[in-house]
Order: C-alpha cells, then structure tokens, then sequence
C-alpha cells in the first residue's frame, strides 16, 4: 500500500469538517503531501423549469445560469474549508465537480491519484449517507479503495492502537496489507480479534490461527483477542468498549461473516454503532 494522497468526499457540513481534519493529521502522520477536498453537486436539468412556465429557448440559458451559481458557491465554501485546515506539510486541493452518480469514488480516485478515502457518514440523504446507506451492497461494492468512515469526532487524531477484526474460518487475502501498512507506517499496536459466535471453532484454535498469520504476515507489535459472542457486531462493540483502539479495521475476507457485515444491509449501522473510525477494505 502506498498512499500519495488522500481523498475525503465532503458535503461542506460538520461531519465533513470533522472528516477533513482527521485526514490532514493522519496525512502528517503517514508523511503523505496532499488532500484532496471532492464536493460532488448534482447539476440542474431542463426539465426543472418546465413547470415553472419558462419557454423552451429560455430554459437552457436559465439551467446553465443556475448551475453556474451553484458552482462558483460551493467553490468558494470548499476554498474556504481547505484553507483552515491546511498545515505546513500538508497541502488541501479543492475539487468541486458535477456528478449524477454519487457512490462511484473509483473514477476520482484514480483521476487524482489518491490512494485512500476518509469520509464522515451522519446527515440524511447526504453524499455519504447515500454511499453508506441503502442500498448498502450495491453502494459499497463500487468502491475499490480501502475507506476509514467516521460517525463522530475521534478521541485522538492519532493512531496508535488498531484493532482488526479477522474471521479465522476465511482464506486472508492481500488486502490485510493495507493495514498492515497503516499500522507499521504509523508505529501501532495492532490488536488481532476474533469473535467466536457460534460453537464450531474452539478458543485454542482461533489462537493458534492468530499466531500463523501474525507470524505469516511479519506482524512484530502485536496482541490476540478471542471472543465470545451471540454476534460478530455486539462482539466487536464491546471489544471498542473495553479496550478503546483509535480505530478498528474490518477485511471483507470472501463470503465470510465479516464480509457479511460489510456488504449487509446493516452495514451503517454496524459502523454508527463502533463509535470511532472504521477502516473497510475488500478484497480485490
């Protein structure tokens, strides 16, 4: 994994703000140059003023206008959010840009070479509650990038101790790299966890597969946790509680359980109730 840049998807609201500083601080904490502020605006269509009794040569020149204002608005919010939030070492670039589609990240990130999303996920009917929300599967599978999604202000803007929810019944695919990134580049503790929610897999052997992977993977800081629990979320949930990491990181691991509570139709509920930031990453 190597991040460039990072991009945060901003509506100009609290959450966004609240989003846009987590990114620039983990920015500086991961020796990355740049953040990319993305506004997407749905533009106006003709047929808006249809109703209004406009004549049809006018409603061209009337839609335009008005997207013209629209723009040259959320231009200048979007300059004014870069500017407080920018440091010495880490520079904001504002893009705002004209979008009927409001879940596929994929063509922006590429566009300007960004290697990870941060995002805040609250407001209704929002960009990012349109992402996050239903239909859930259909939204997130579009995005190829791994995400950290906030629902409320983090205790700390950094990151030491990172929990990773792991099911030891699924293959681990390449994507568990990437926190692993994060957590060496970052010099954190990274805490393995296994919830075990039903009775086939035994203590002593969720252990053992633990210890194969961290040895597997060259993980040297690093801690096991094993879990009983009638649900992988409530078993995550007081996990956070009890051993307050700065963020959890969840793989999606095949059509496993955790890939379940990523793509499930609770998915933003599972991630509101976490209460601090969440590191999503599919697997490719």
């Amino acid at each position: 994994m190597q991040i460039k840049k990072i991009l945060v998807p901003t509506e100009l609201n609290e959450i966004s703000e609240m989003a846009t500083e987590y990114a620039v601080s983990l920015a500086g904490q991961l020796n990355v140059g740049e953040v990319v502020l993305l506004n997407l605006i749905i533009p106006a269509h003709h047929q808006a003023f249809y109703a209004a009794g406009q004549p049809l040569d006018a409603k061209g020149q009337l839609t335009d206008h008005l997207n013209m204002v629209i723009m040259q608005k959320h231009e200048d919010l979007i300059k004014k959010q870069a500017n407080q939030y920018a440091t010495s070492k880490v520079k904001i670039t504002p893009q705002v840009r004209f979008s009927n589609s409001m879940s596929n990240l994929n063509t922006y990130m590429d566009e300007f070479g960004a290697g990870l999303i941060v995002c805040g996920s609250y407001d209704k009917f929002s960009f990012l509650e349109i992402l996050f929300g239903s239909p859930t599967e259909k939204m997130v599978r579009k995005v190829d990038y791994p995400m950290i999604v906030l629902t409320e202000e983090p205790v700390s803007d950094e990151i030491k101790n990172i929990a990773l929810a792991v099911d030891v019944d699924q293959p681990i695919h390449e994507e568990i790299n990437e926190i692993i990134f994060l957590a060496q580049h970052l010099h954190a503790h990274l805490q393995l966890v296994h919830v075990i929610d039903n009775d086939g897999v035994k203590a002593a052997n969720a252990i053992d597969k633990l210890q194969q992977l961290a040895k597997s993977r060259n993980i040297s800081d690093y801690s096991i946790n094993v879990l009983n629990n009638e649900s992988v979320e409530n078993g995550l949930n007081s996990f956070v509680r009890k051993f307050n990491p700065d963020i959890i990181a969840i793989l999606s691991q095949g059509k496993g359980k955790l890939h379940k509570l990523i793509y499930g139709s609770e998915t933003e509920e599972v991630i509101r109730e976490l209460k601090i930031p969440v590191f999503v990453c599919k697997s490719e």
